[in-house]
């Protein structure tokens, strides 16, 4: 699984000012006698299809209420065919499900919205719906946070590429994948072919040899925190001028949205495997559950921390 490159360091993505709410604003601008421009038949179809995306928001206020069929028929009624009506009630509805009960910072942009209903109407494999909504229920709730690029890709991606992106996402912590050893990721089917077709889709970045850093969290000792899907790792050193500097694999924010979507269960080896090149170089690990999180970097809830020790180090430190 070894590619050539060259090092590249972290980066930063900002999150877009989110436009007004597609409810009240006018999709077409007004001629002089405020008319609207003349629009083909084409045209004319596809606005009612975006229209149609407040729409479905409505669906999403109405949390924890059943929508009556007749509803669900109105809301749609600008969708461009009965099928993708029904797909975009589906993901509509499992939005809904995942937003009970939770406040959202607003609402996705019309821009967005329009990239949404263009890209999630045709995905009708169940698997492929449900990242979609979930993808939604996170735009709902922090607008910006799923970028525009995800949705294209989305688009272009068949049930079988996603699967086969899943390899490479289940060992996601935020935008990147720490390198171990490629005998590691060949047990779970991943190999150098498949990093550079993630390449050619724009889901990994180019070049094999990039690094992540982590600088200290606190000032009187070094800590820094890894979030993976569900468990976060705290790595601690006695000495605060530590950095901690990780070879890795990074994705693109493409690659990085659609890998949280998945929500893909932790993998346990993997993990021991992180454990075991840290506590090589001197750090000690403890993990917690996440409960909730606050953001895609944040935790607002976890359980009490415990340490981690690796096998090699349980044994070492048996015999003394």
């Amino acid at each position: 699984m070894s590619k050539p490159g060259n090092d590249g360091g972290a980066g930063t993505d900002e999150d877009p000012v989110s436009p007004p709410d597609p409810a009240t604003a006018d999709p077409e601008p007004a001629t002089a006698a405020g008319k609207r421009p003349s629009e083909t038949p084409a045209r004319q179809r596809h606005r009612r299809f975006v229209d149609t995306v407040g729409q479905l928001l409505g669906l999403l206020d109405e949390a924890g209420e059943t929508v009556p069929p007749e509803r669900q028929a109105s809301l749609l009624r600008g969708a461009w065919d009965e099928r993708r009506q029904q797909t975009l009630l589906t993901i509509a509805g499992l939005a809904r499900r995942a937003l009970v009960g939770r406040v959202g910072e607003g609402r996705p942009s019309p821009m967005w919205l329009d990239r949404f209903l263009a890209s999630a109407a045709d995905a009708h494999d169940p698997a492929v719906q449900t990242i979609y909504a979930r993808m939604l229920a996170t735009e709902t709730l922090r607008p910006g946070t799923v970028s525009l690029a995800a949705l294209l890709h989305m688009r272009t991606m068949d049930a079988q590429e996603l699967t086969r992106f899943t390899k490479l996402a289940q060992f996601a912590i935020g935008n990147f994948v720490v390198r171990l050893k490629d005998s590691f990721y060949e047990k779970y089917g991943l190999d150098g072919e498949d990093l550079f077709y993630f390449e050619e889709c724009r889901l990994l970045r180019s070049g094999g040899s990039n690094v992540k850093q982590f600088p200290s969290q606190i000032e009187d000792r070094f800590q820094t925190h890894l979030l993976l899907a569900d468990r976060v790792l705290r790595v601690t050193a006695a000495e605060p001028e530590r950095k901690l500097v990780l070879p890795c694999y990074r994705l693109t924010a493409a690659g990085t949205d659609i890998a949280e979507a998945m929500a893909l269960p932790v993998v346990n080896e993997y993990i021991t495997q992180l454990v075991e090149l840290l506590e090589k170089r001197g750090y000690t690990v403890a993990h917690a559950s996440i409960v909730e999180r606050g953001d895609r970097n944040t935790v607002a809830r976890h359980s009490r921390f415990s340490e981690v020790v690796s096998f090699s180090q349980f044994r070492g430190k048996r015999r003394r």
